[in-house]
């Protein structure tokens, strides 16, 4: 196993490299690599030449709040709280079902408790 000293690079390496694919070609417009090249090669690069994603009227930057003030409502969280319990049942019986079914030894408390939910 390769160990990192760096985490989140190496959890993350996908995605930092397709921000890196998707932001290039802007900063290289903007650095001036495209200037004296050929038309071709200029469109080809994925910056938004036509305008047409700063003119399109449904994508937008959402700000805090847009909508109004973030409520509240005591039932939902209980309804979630009920659910979350719900799930953390089926789960541990299904551990426990499959561990059964695969013939193995029965599962310790300490090692059950690895799972959803259970402190």
């Amino acid at each position: 196993m390769m160990k990192s000293r760096s985490t989140i690079c190496s959890r993350f390496a996908v995605l930092f490299a397709m921000q890196l694919y998707g932001h290039m070609p802007a900063v290289l417009t903007v650095a001036g690599a495209y200037n004296n090249k050929h038309p071709d090669t200029q469109l080809s690069s994925c910056v938004d030449h036509a305008g047409l994603i700063s003119a399109a009227p449904w994508i937008k930057v959402p700000y805090p709040f847009q909508w109004g003030r973030p409520t509240f409502d005591a039932g939902d969280v209980f309804a979630m709280m009920a659910a979350c319990f719900v799930a953390i049942v089926e789960s541990t019986g299904t551990i426990i079902e499959v561990s059964r079914y695969g013939s193995a030894t029965p599962l310790p408390p300490s090692v059950l408790s690895r799972g959803i939910g259970w402190l």
